[in-house]
């Protein structure tokens, strides 16, 4: 006995030393491991499907990549693939010569078949063959052509190339003898590509796309003697798989004695079996290989995806790997109750192990190296009596779909595809799995087996299992992983021959449609916060090869274009352009060959920037004692600046200009602001933009006069229709104060159609301002705290030009006032300013009117008239101010009135601006005392208290002076 467990213990430490190269943890002490070929598959969204790993890595493999450290597949079999482009270079007058070297493979390949640049397989004028150099053969229509700048009738290569299979004694490439490529860059055991091309903007749009179809890795074989033969070119997964466990390069780099020869033989010749793909086809071998393995992914992925390609297992017995393809045989074995210990667990396959449909993705060389799918049962196929074979199955599943979806980057054969998927559905819908313990004669059984199985509880007689796992027991049992096994699951299926794929007629490449394009402009706010005007081009093109579009610019008034943007966007954007200012605009397409169309130009001003801002909305004026208290809402427009309030004492009045500043700027976000009451009329506002322009309509709030309480108006000022104060600048027309100018109506000559001035807009120019100082000032003789309000201000926008227009014809060939047209222009205004004096002697300087308190004993007036349009003028209608002072009490209790008879004098202690009310209230009269008031001024009263006989008597008083003003 202790020989056979120093026998068992052995192999066991070997296995446990192997461990860490395949990667797979023990499960059991004496477990031999072993790689399943089939795994469960993560299945994914049906959105996801085909956008997956496998997908990503065989488009990318079709691609140039340009790097220095990129990984470098192995190829197994055929395989069209792209490169990794290691060394460019130019040279040549105007660099008409472009050198590259792009790395294909891991070598040495056995051969080259096809070159395809930019997706077009190249004609060479010899075979290709290791090391030598060879041009375009002159049947060649893409890459055999005339240089159009030189001469149209004299053709040429375009593409020159040194092929290399990647042996490890190859030299330098000649073809690449150029700066930066030396004697010493000869890429050893890589496969690759030394080409040499001329610039022709026919043939070339950029940097070519290269792609090869190669025989990939040649790999070393064995005989039935188990002889190695010299490495030659293989489709054979065996022989593949050995090559990438034993390379020390890119694979695992065992040794050969580690691996079981035989097995690998054995599996070589399941593999070359011959089959009949379908009907009248020429057989075929039931397993082949050809991929492009990807070296970024490790070892035990890649073995992972050898082996399922052809149902493989590696398990690890005896201290070797062993190569076990999945497929018939007999069993080796039979197993009965007197060699099952104990109990067993028998189990089918549960719902997510099962399959009614089963979807393989592939690559396909029919279809140009792209992913494909095949599936079972395949689509509308009614092999079974009057029954769709999916649907049957699906009915027996509860009316299910069960689907599986696996990819198998080593197939490019659709009837391989088709007969893995068939293997797969019909082993998951007939694989008991069986565990039990078993005597020693379970030692006689390796992974991959079939044994049979004799159970009478079970039912079982020489019923074949495939044993999947084994595991060694401490009481030297052994525990047996078993699946059933199906013989007619291995049987390959003749299948539907594939549809045969249409030629496809494309039309000329080099013939490309002029897109049409469209311009506008709008504003954009850039990061921090400033708006600019951006110019937007929008393409429309039918041609549906165009991949990109050149679109160019330049200012209308300049002469050469400038490159906007070249992408596949079909739509661009320019900014910050130039408000105002016309620009052309062409824009040409071009296509994925790199062929250009004509340019289609338009041109396009840039005026959003111009257009007014939007109306402003829902304003409102709370009166609130003497406040004013505006609201509205915001405005959106991007350029807003600011917004204006304007006043006017008119209440009917509609136009804006017609009016005089109260606030004149509100800077945005502010949504609110308050001001004194300057009098009842009508407020307006409109938002202005960065270029000074208003909305297009005013918002508008009427407030009539308002009675302050504790206010009183004690003086009006009223200027208008004399206008007799002192005038700078400025003149009264028709009982309206305006700006001078140098013509005035009565100058003009002659019929209106041939009259100079005013009428044909000859009349010089309005004054830019002028001033008015009032005829009225006022003198509250002494010193009062009071307020000014704005009686009238009747101010309307005249507009020379606008009235009296300046085109020559008849009234009613005019625009303007004469046909209903009105001016709406705002480059008007009239600013009231007040100058005050506490002696009525000395004034100071005129400041900015403001409604509200002054302390002053005297003011005088002055109104600014001013225009920035020399057309224009402000035109004073109405002009009146009011002053209110506030109503004051003054008073005082308990007072003796004493026995003077001259009476109590009562000073108040401050002065009113009018003789106050007052109220005496006697406390101790007697019955018949009376008293009498007499000299009531500004400044006080007297009182004096008579008894019945009419004496003067002392008594105590209180009183109450009610007045307007209180001297300061």
């Amino acid at each position: 006995m202790g020989g056979i467990i120093k026998k068992i213990i052995k192999p066991i430490k070997k296995i446990i030393k192997i461990i860490p190269i395949i990667n797979n943890p023990i499960l059991a002490i004496g477990t031999s491991l072993f790689l399943s070929w089939i795994l469960r598959p993560k299945v994914p969204d049906i959105a996801d499907f085909g956008t997956n790993e496998f997908d990503d890595f065989e488009r990318g493999i079709l691609v140039n990549k340009q790097s220095n450290d990129s990984n470098i597949p192995v190829i197994f079999g055929e395989r069209l693939t792209g490169g990794t482009r290691v060394f460019m270079q130019t040279s040549g007058t105007d660099n008409k010569y472009l050198y590259m070297a792009i790395v294909m493979a891991e070598g040495e390949i056995n051969d080259i078949e096809e070159i395809r640049v930019d997706d077009k397989a190249v004609t060479w004028a010899s075979t290709l063959s290791h090391g030598t150099e060879v041009e375009v053969g002159s049947t060649d229509s893409n890459f055999y052509k005339a240089d159009p700048n030189v001469d149209g009738s004299l053709k040429e290569s375009l593409i020159r190339v040194q092929p290399f299979y990647g042996t490890d004694t190859q030299g330098t490439a000649s073809l690449l003898a150029v700066s930066g490529w030396g004697v010493n860059h000869k890429l050893s055991g890589l496969c690759y590509l030394a080409m040499r091309f001329k610039w022709n903007q026919d043939a070339f749009a950029g940097i070519p796309k290269v792609q090869a179809k190669i025989q990939g890795k040649k790999v070393r074989t064995y005989n039935s003697s188990l002889v190695e033969q010299s490495a030659s070119y293989q489709t054979n997964p065996a022989w593949c798989l050995l090559d990438y466990l034993t390379n020390t390069r890119y694979g695992k780099g065992l040794l050969t004695d580690e691996l079981d020869l035989q097995s690998f033989y054995d599996a070589s010749l399941v593999c070359a079996t011959q089959v009949t793909p379908f009907s009248g086809g020429s057989d075929i071998n039931i397993f082949d290989i050809n991929t492009a393995l990807d070296t970024s992914r490790n070892i035990l992925d890649n073995v992972r995806e050898l082996l399922k390609g052809c149902r493989g297992y590696l398990p690890y017995n005896a201290g070797k790997y062993n190569l076990v393809i999945e497929t018939t045989g007999s069993a080796s074995i039979t197993l009965t109750e007197d060699n099952i210990i104990g109990g067993y667990s028998l189990s089918t396959p549960t719902k997510n192990d099962r399959y009614n449909r089963v979807i393989v993705g592939f690559v396909n060389p029919d279809r140009n190296y792209q992913v494909d799918e095949a599936q079972f049962p395949p689509i509308n196929e009614t092999g079974l009596p009057s029954a769709d074979k999916h649907a049957t199955m699906k009915s027996a599943d509860g009316g299910f779909l069960l689907e599986g979806r696996f990819t198998f980057s080593t197939l490019t054969s659709q009837y391989q595809a088709e007969e893995m998927a068939e293997v797969i559905l019909r082993r998951s819908r007939e694989a008991l799995t069986l565990g039990i313990n078993v005597d020693f004669n379970g030692y006689d059984l390796a992974i991959g087996d079939i044994v049979n199985i004799t159970h009478s509880s079970l039912g079982f007689s020489a019923k074949p299992f495939r044993v999947l796992g084994i595991t060694f027991n401490e009481d030297l049992t052994v525990a047996l992983s078993l699946v059933e096994y199906q013989a007619s699951h291995y049987t390959f299926a003749t299948k539907t021959q594939a549809s045969t794929i249409p030629a496809t007629n494309l039309p000329n490449p080099y013939s490309v449609q002029a897109p049409a394009i469209s311009l506008s402009d709008e504003l954009f706010e850039l990061f921090d916060g400033s708006v600019v005007s951006k110019l937007i081009v929008n393409i429309t093109s039918t041609d549906s090869f165009v991949n990109d579009f050149e679109v160019e610019y330049k200012e209308s008034t300049t002469s050469s274009f400038r490159l906007m943007r070249r992408g596949s966007n079909k739509i661009i954007e320019k900014y910050p352009v130039k408000e105002g200012v016309i620009y052309d605009v062409r824009c040409r397409a071009i296509n994925s060959f790199g062929a250009k169309s004509a340019f289609t130009t338009t041109q396009h001003e840039i005026i959003t920037a111009f257009d007014p801002p939007n109306d402003v909305t829902n304003y409102s004026i709370d009166v609130v004692g003497d406040k004013l208290h505006h609201t509205f809402d915001a405005v959106s427009n991007l350029d807003l600046d600011f917004y204006e309030i304007r006043f006017t004492s008119d209440t009917t009045e509609t136009l804006y200009s017609n009016t005089t500043i109260l606030v004149p700027r509100i800077a945005r976000p502010a949504t609110s602001v308050v001001t004194p009451f300057v009098g009842s009329g009508k407020y307006f506002i409109k938002a202005v933009d960065k270029f000074n322009i208003r909305s297009a309509n005013a918002d508008s709030v009427v407030i009539s006069d308002q009675v302050f309480e504790g206010f009183k108006a004690v003086q009006t000022i009223t200027e208008e229709t004399a206008f007799d104060g002192t005038k700078t600048d400025c003149v009264v027309v028709d009982n309206s104060l305006v700006l001078d100018t140098s013509i005035n109506f009565d100058s003009a000559t002659g019929n209106f159609d041939d009259a100079t001035g005013l009428f044909d807009g000859g009349f010089g120019s309005v004054k830019s301002s002028g001033s008015y100082a009032f005829n009225t000032g006022f003198d509250f003789s002494n010193k009062f705290k009071f307020k000014v309000l704005l009686n009238q201000l009747n101010v309307d926008h005249l507009d020379y030009i606008d009235n009296f227009d300046s085109q020559s014809g008849l009234f009613d060939s005019k625009q303007g006032l004469f046909d209903g047209g009105t001016s709406q222009a705002i480059s008007t205004n009239v600013q009231l300013q007040i100058s005050l004096s506490d002696d009525n002697v000395n004034f100071g300087s005129f400041q900015n009117f403001k409604s509200g308190d002054y302390v002053a004993r005297a003011v005088k007036f002055k109104a600014l008239l001013t225009s920035s349009d020399t057309s224009a003028t402000p035109k004073i209608n109405n002009l009146s101010l009011k002053f209110v002072l506030p109503t004051v009490i003054q008073d005082d209790s308990n007072v003796s009135s004493g026995t003077d008879t001259a009476g109590k004098s009562v000073t108040f202690t401050n002065a009113f601006y009018q003789v106050p009310s007052l109220t005496v209230i006697g406390q101790n009269m007697a019955t018949g005392d009376f008293f009498t008031v007499t000299s009531k001024t500004r400044t006080g009263f007297t009182v004096e208290f008579f008894n019945s006989s009419g004496s003067t008597v002392d008594r105590t008083f209180d009183y109450q002076a009610n007045g307007i003003g209180t001297q300061k």
